[in-house]
């Protein structure tokens, strides 16, 4: 298990008004251009990074886990990452709807940018093993969140998932991926894995 927490990520102002046209309808003009870059710069103090993952052998995973695993996968890593709450909180006291579509933004990015900093590491495991991995799966139900939450132990992080209301936290992802062998050596790979 490897928990990390303040890591450096990178918001991408493109991505962010990609984001904005596509979920709130925001044309790109000039203006907004600056809008982004100046939030993505300012913001940067309420964005407090955490993660916790870990991978699990394909044996310990079915027997823990309600994944349903690709054939010929032998492991999969259990993702947590958080953003703070303070993203969250800012956006919910924005009284002018463009200054909170922002903060969405924001917020979308500074997740998509800490689940891809965990999934490059993951990645960096997996090249090490001669495996490549899946697309990350996201939590979307509580009963799946609720195990990947279990077994990773995110309370460490700050994430707390309130299965009363079936909630996982907005400032939270919970996701997982698979491992799968590239070619020749793959039982030898999927034993070295499961030690």
């Amino acid at each position: 298990m490897t928990k990390i927490k303040n890591f450096r990520i990178t918001l991408r102002p493109r991505d962010m008004a990609r984001w904005l046209k596509k979920e709130r309808g925001l044309e790109t003009t000039p203006e907004l251009e600056v809008a982004i870059e100046q939030i993505a710069k300012s913001s940067r103090a309420l964005i407090d990074t955490a993660a916790i993952y870990t991978t699990l052998p394909r044996q310990v995973a079915e027997k823990t886990t309600p994944f349903e695993f690709p054939k010929k996968a032998i492991a999969t890593t259990l993702i947590a990452v958080s953003i703070g709450p303070a993203v969250e909180t800012q956006r919910s006291q924005a009284t002018d709807p463009h200054q909170e579509s922002l903060l969405a933004a924001l917020h979308h990015e500074a997740l998509a940018q800490s689940l891809n900093f965990v999934m490059r590491l993951a990645q960096d495991q997996a090249k090490e093993e001669d495996c490549d991995l899946s697309p990350v799966i996201s939590a979307a139900d509580i009963l799946t969140a609720t195990t990947v939450a279990t077994l990773l132990g995110v309370p460490r992080i700050g994430i707390d998932v309130d299965t009363a209301h079936s909630d996982i936290p907005s400032h939270a992802r919970l996701a997982w991926l698979f491992w799968t062998p590239i070619g020749k050596g793959a039982s030898r790979r999927a034993e070295k894995v499961a030690a």
